[in-house]
């Protein structure tokens, strides 16, 4: 498959890749040494070049001097199956969303001033930077032998004893070129002032949707207390540089698997409670867009001040509709982040916010939630090994900043496998996969037993925070975690997706894991197929299966009860015809409340936006070389020339040389 480098763009900048209208072209020099490198940055032939640049050598340093030398026109990424680079690689910012989170304007905090957390790497900064050329990736090894061997090797390595190459040479042609420039503020000014029956887009908000749950169903006619309600939390989504790749393993997938089953093991302890006695709730938000500075959490506590959380509009007279949610009815925040056991260690951290433990009332409560974590995790069967940050640290990149940044009465507790910096190497990049999770050894059996124990250990403590009772007899089911990694880091096809879907659906699931990156919505109605799977795992997870129930029935039921979602799938038992879920699972929008001000240069939201493009293509080819493409001129002229002279004196002499026959009987 071909991956390519494009264009984003936030209030101040763009970002990322674009190619010329009609691509760019260049001799293909495949760069396996430092050599290569210098052999490009060198070479005074005149020929433009794409540096076909092996996973090991696709680092910043290589990168800087290419952009800078006017002989590379393009850069291709042989990835193919080799192991993951030693020392990392993250394009990231060692300092995560600083902009837009708690500390973003803190004398002591700010700019990451106590803890770097995303260790300055090869790639740092790389999805950072304005590149002049296309980058596109290749990662199936029949094309990768195509450009390194039968292009390369036969047609650009000079004959053994000589220096000079033979014409023609292989090139290749990288096109995909993006509308949009500058940054966003311009991009979204330039589509609005297009006044056409056929508006052109240059760029689209990042938008996607949130996925939301409560362990037990709200009312419109029930109000809710103020904190009253514990907040899990996890983030959905991660980036790369490259289209259509986006895995995440530990970025976002090992926090939200962690959530889902923790939500799960709740809906199993609340069969013994009864919801009339029961006076707090969990809401559970796996936000989406938090790559982008907190895309999706932003917009939450952005809806909770409106009054318009979780659902923008009004119930209708005499129906119930699900309760409206506001910032005051939160009194703590458990917030799941990278928590798979990487780094040889399978430690875990507890960080808490130095600023809002400043008061003594909310210090008190977010230090009973961490006893209650910690007490419910080391204890049997789980036996976890849990150490608290220091106080003084700030929180690591997380969605609870954006609450406190509003309201820092609420107790919050970010959980994660780091104390300091990060463990994940390859965060926010297209080797947070799979590999990355089995680096250490440990297979994702492994894995799934220590996301299990985790959820378990989160599960029991918030059950005892909402109903002062203690967790008994919690089943820790650590093949539905397996199965769980499986669809999202391994093989979308898998069971546990089609189980959740239907038989149509299924057809067209790809075999690898659908990208993580939160995308656009130009329509009002595209939402990512991660989004929606998981929306629906949410549901199967921790919804009530209702048995003998056909789909008919459940749509009915459906227009009916205004305070639950109802969703048809196919469910675990093949012979059945189907099986109806009532859960409170829905999505709410998650892009940022700029575009609804329309104020694409604030500080206070995420501005992200992707550029429009029509299409991408790489196209490998022979060459020639200039004097044979001046010869082949020259003499398609001196052709025309003499076609034309010949055409000119036929034309003269055509009454001698076509002279009519007389017609007969005239």
């Amino acid at each position: 498959a071909e991956f390519y480098c494009f264009r984003r763009l936030n209030g101040t900048h763009e970002f990322g890749c674009s190619s010329d209208r009609s691509g760019n072209v260049g001799v293909i020099h495949v760069v396996s040494s430092e050599e290569d490198v210098q052999f490009i940055l060198d070479d005074d032939s005149g020929v433009k070049y794409i540096a076909a640049l092996r996973a090991d050598f696709f680092n910043m340093g290589n990168m800087t001097k290419l952009q800078d030398s006017s002989r590379v026109t393009g850069v291709i990424v042989l990835r193919g199956s080799l192991d993951l680079p030693e020392q990392g690689f993250s394009p990231d910012s060692t300092c995560p969303n600083d902009g837009f989170g708690l500390y973003a304007d803190h004398n002591q905090y700010a700019s990451c001033k106590k803890v770097s957390w995303n260790p300055k790497n090869p790639g740092t900064d790389m999805f950072f930077t304005r590149w002049n050329f296309p980058i596109f990736m290749v990662d199936n090894e029949t094309s990768i032998d195509i450009i390194v061997n039968k292009c390369f090797k036969e047609h650009n390595l000079p004959p053994k004893g000589k220096h000079e190459r033979t014409w023609p040479l292989c090139a290749a042609q990288l096109r995909s070129r993006m509308s949009a420039a500058k940054d966003s503020v311009t991009c979204i000014r330039r589509s609005e002032n297009l006044v056409t029956m056929n508006p052109l887009r240059y760029c689209d908000p990042l938008t996607d949707r949130n996925v939301i749950s409560t362990l037990y169903a709200t009312s419109t006619e029930k109000p809710v207390s103020n904190r009253s309600v514990v907040v899990v939390g996890a983030r959905l989504d991660t980036f790369s540089m490259f289209d259509s790749i986006a895995p995440g393993a530990d970025s976002s997938v090992s926090g939200f698997i962690t959530l889902l089953i923790a939500a799960q093991m709740l809906n199993q302890l609340k069969v013994a409670q009864k919801p009339e006695f029961v006076k707090n709730n969990v809401l559970f938000v796996l936000f989406n867009g938090e790559a982008f500075d907190y895309i999706g959490s932003s917009r939450v506590v952005y809806d909770m001040e409106k009054g318009q959380f979780p659902l923008a509009s009004p119930p209708s007279p005499g129906k119930a509709q699900p309760a409206s949610l506001a910032l005051k009815h939160i009194s703590h925040f458990v917030e799941l982040s990278q928590v798979a056991p990487l780094g040889n260690s399978s430690t875990v951290y507890l960080h808490t916010d130095p600023v809002s433990t400043g008061s003594a009332e909310v210090n008190q409560t977010v230090n009973n939630l961490v006893e209650q974590i910690k007490t419910a995790a080391t204890a049997k069967p789980l036996k976890l090994t849990v150490e608290t940050s220091a106080s003084e640290q700030p929180l690591p990149p997380s969605s609870v900043q954006r609450f406190l940044r509003k309201d820092k009465e609420i107790a919050s507790v970010v959980i994660t496998n780091h104390d300091k910096q990060f463990q994940n190497r390859y965060y926010n990049s297209f080797l947070d996969n799979w590999q990355s999770l089995n680096s250490t050894g440990a297979d994702l059996q492994g894995v799934a037993e220590h996301l299990t124990k985790l959820a378990a250990a989160v599960a029991s403590a918030v059950f005892k925070v909402v109903t002062g009772e203690d967790a008994k007899g919690l089943a820790l089911d650590k093949f539905r975690t397996a199965e769980l990694l499986e669809c999202y880091v391994l093989n979308a096809s898998c069971t546990l997706f089609g189980e959740v879907t239907n038989k149509a659906s299924m057809s067209a699931m790809r075999s690898k894991p659908f990208p993580l990156y939160v995308s656009v919505d130009p329509n009002g109605r595209t939402i990512n197929p991660s989004t929606v799977l998981t929306r629906l795992i949410m549901a199967y997870l921790t919804g009530e299966h209702l048995k003998k129930v056909t789909k008919d029935n459940c749509t009915s039921l459906a227009d009916a009860d205004k305070l639950h979602q109802y969703s048809w799938m196919d469910g675990p038992d093949v012979n059945e015809s189907g099986l109806c879920v009532r859960s409170t699972t829905m999505l709410t929008l998650a892009r940022s409340p700029a575009h609804e001000l329309k104020d694409w240069s604030t500080r206070e939201y995420s501005t992200w936006t992707e550029s429009v493009w029509e299409e991408a293509s790489l196209q490998v080819f022979l060459m020639p070389s200039f004097r044979q493409e001046v010869s082949v001129l020259v003499g398609g002229i001196a052709v025309f020339i003499v076609s034309l002279l010949t055409v000119h004196c036929l034309n003269q002499q055509a009454l001698v040389l076509f002279t009519p026959r007389a017609l007969v009987g005239i």
